[in-house]
């Protein structure tokens, strides 16, 4: 004889939802770290970058530098290393955050949707107001790193804008600038988002 199915036990449940909570709320926390560090690169990587361009011109020119801090950031981290390495490895380290701010983005976002399936409610996102910001903001970010990471290959040696007016700080800082700051507010919006959809899921800690 068949016996009937049996509930599941309340205490089972309890630890289901517990572990739940935990992994929305350490995804969450981790998300926000990585794209904090993503931000950070960011920021340094364009520091070493207008660092190599000063040094170039100060090789040229024997002391015709313009931004200093940046050139003694670019120095003091430079010196141990072969010329151009510094910058290469700003570049590769900025790609591995970026993956890693994606990837854990991602992941937030898939117990974020198994959580609402869990709780039987839709994912409950941030006014559309904040939305549309953070997807103009993440969409500029990507517009202005495609066009700087062009600018640098056309403007390297060899590139078609080598040594042209295209080859000079008033084009090269304001859009490494630029970029820089969409990222910072790429990563600001990411996190205010990601802490904003735990919390209204009530699994991210005490209301602020």
């Amino acid at each position: 004889m068949r016996l009937p199915p049996q509930e599941p036990h309340a205490g089972n449940a309890s630890h289901t939802s517990i572990q739940r909570q935990r992994g929305l709320q350490g995804t969450a926390r981790l998300a926000a770290v990585a794209l904090t560090v993503w931000a950070v690169v960011d920021i340094v990587r364009t520091i070493l970058m207008m660092g190599h361009y000063e040094n170039r011109i100060e090789v040229i020119t024997h002391g015709n530098v313009d931004v200093a801090p940046v050139w003694y950031a670019y120095m003091i981290v430079s010196q141990p290393f072969p010329t151009g390495f510094v910058t290469v490895a700003a570049d590769r380290l900025w790609m591995l955050a970026s993956l890693v701010a994606v990837a854990v983005v991602v992941i937030w976002q898939h117990y974020v949707r198994r959580t609402a399936q869990w709780l039987g409610d839709a994912v409950r996102w941030p006014p559309a107001l904040t939305m549309w910001t953070w997807f103009v903001a993440v969409l500029g970010t990507v517009v202005l790193h495609l066009l700087s990471w062009r600018h640098r290959r056309a403007t390297a040696d060899g590139g078609a804008f080598h040594e042209t007016w295209l080859d000079t700080r008033s084009v090269a800082y304001p859009l490494w600038s630029a970029a820089t700051v969409l990222v910072v507010v790429t990563a600001a919006l990411s996190v205010r988002v990601v802490r904003r959809t735990a919390r209204a899921q009530d699994v991210f800690g005490p209301q602020t």
